[in-house]
């Protein structure tokens, strides 16, 4: 299936677009003549950047939105097709991080990672998934993680989120490809963000932790321009490609894993006649 060669004109949704790689979207999507719903969990920020882009000549909005919660999705799809009419593509963006050791993380963090990093793709995917299906159009970009390969047990809950995103997405392509629908998977590897001052986002329902977003804050000082994963994603959408990755040389990270997973293959048994073959899953 043929990605959406032009973008002008079209419609992009993209949650933790006040700032960070979403920030970066937004202005590479605004370059390209598109309508832009900006969304972010702090509405201020999401008004400030989507001001910026009217400033700019584009017509964008603002939206306050909590993609933990599917209320707040449902109405951000709400409100960007009372402004715009429809949504074409939908970048489920926003995200947090912290980091500790794995054995101190407590409940709370579990919960606040996985409501934010995969149900918020999950709310954003299948929301606006359904939308786009029923137009028989549409491309869906959710942000997972170089951590989605490569697993750090210093950022347990956000590298195992990250892992669950990749798996959901690849699910989510197969099942939206006979709808006109092409999914892609941005893997972004140090990007100049703020996500180092996550910390300011955590929830009173998820108590007290040793954790602490500053942990990222070495890596993301000298990250990629998120203006420039910006533009990876638009040629990730124009290709339907599956994975968007922006830090190719770190592919070295997964290969210990790809071959630990080779070895095991070669020394599993045979298939036995009537087993499940591969062609049956595909």
């Amino acid at each position: 299936m043929a990605g959406i060669q032009d973008l002008e004109g079209k419609t992009v949704v993209v949650t933790g677009g006040g700032s960070g790689i979403g920030g970066g979207m937004i202005r590479r999507f605004a370059k390209q003549g598109m309508q832009i719903v900006v969304a972010d969990i702090e509405g201020d920020s999401a008004e400030r950047a989507a001001k910026a882009l009217r400033e700019q000549g584009a017509r964008a909005i603002g939206v306050a939105c909590d993609v933990s919660k599917r209320s707040d999705v449902a109405g951000l799809a709400d409100a960007a097709i009372a402004e715009f009419g429809a949504v074409d593509v939908a970048c489920n963006n926003a995200g947090i991080f912290f980091g500790g050791k794995l054995r101190e993380f407590t409940e709370g963090d579990w919960e606040w990672t996985m409501s934010v990093n995969l149900m918020g793709v999950v709310h954003g995917s299948t929301i606006f998934g359904q939308h786009m299906a029923e137009r028989g159009s549409g491309h869906i970009v959710n942000t997972a993680s170089i951590g989605g390969w490569a697993p750090d047990p210093n950022c347990a809950p956000y590298t195992t989120s990250k892992f669950a995103v990749v798996g959901f997405s690849e699910a989510l392509r197969r099942d939206l490809e006979e709808d006109g629908v092409g999914v892609s998977i941005l893997c972004p590897g140090p990007v100049a963000t703020g996500m180092a001052k996550a910390d300011r986002l955590r929830p009173a329902s998820a108590g007290p932790s040793a954790a602490t977003s500053l942990a990222a804050e070495p890596v993301m000082a000298v990250g990629m321009p998120p203006d420039d994963v910006g533009d990876l994603v638009i040629d990730g959408i124009r290709e339907n490609a599956t994975y968007v990755f922006t830090h190719p040389d770190f592919g070295v990270a997964f290969e210990p894993r790809f071959e630990e997973m080779r070895r095991a293959l070669a020394r599993a048994p045979k298939p036995r006649t009537g087993d499940v073959s591969p062609e049956d899953l595909s």
